[in-house]
């Protein structure tokens, strides 16, 4: 996926963050198996490249105004690549779930009752299992290097010192 024709997405970045954005959200789709080969319901992909990117934002900002506050990361410096994964599918199945809602369409005809965009449940259940899972590896993360920050770089006990010693062997 490429954004080149798209400048109002990525235009600001410098190219190193361009291919940063680029690589990630290739992750993402690969994670959501968003590919127009495997959608049998759907034409193409199902997330565009902008919203894509869109969600990619909204997770690190989601990490950057999460209490504790330890200072703001970005995509190249991001401490766990799966976790900004996980975010950023959490906000593309929130959009999907929107979607869906707003579309939720159920008729019937001799007895035969059809839904269509009737699949907001099933997004609703793997938004709550994405985002439980989320939310606790997110926080004890952030608490694991605020505390490490805070000690200058860690705390340190006698077994640090002797994993660092026989640690080299």
């Amino acid at each position: 996926m490429s954004l080149s024709n798209d400048a109002g997405i990525l235009g600001g970045f410098v190219p190193s963050e361009r291919i940063a954005f680029e690589q990630m959200a290739g992750l993402v789709r690969e994670f959501m198996r968003d590919h127009a080969e495997l959608n049998r319901l759907i034409q193409g992909v199902e997330h565009s490249p902008r919203l894509v990117m869109w969600a990619i934002a909204d997770a690190l900002d989601d990490w950057n105004s999460t209490p504790p506050l330890i200072g703001p990361v970005g995509l190249t410096n991001f401490p766990s690549k799966s976790l900004l994964l996980r975010g950023t599918v959490i906000s593309l199945l929130e959009s999907v779930g929107l979607l869906m809602t707003r579309n939720h369409l159920t008729f019937s005809d001799g007895g035969i009752q059809v839904g269509v965009s009737d699949k907001t449940p099933l997004i609703h259940a793997w938004i709550q299992l994405f985002r439980n899972n989320y939310e606790s590896k997110k926080l004890r993360l952030k608490v694991a290097i605020n505390i490490e920050q805070a000690w200058g770089g860690g705390v340190h006990s006698e077994y640090a010192w002797i994993n660092g010693f026989w640690g080299g062997w």
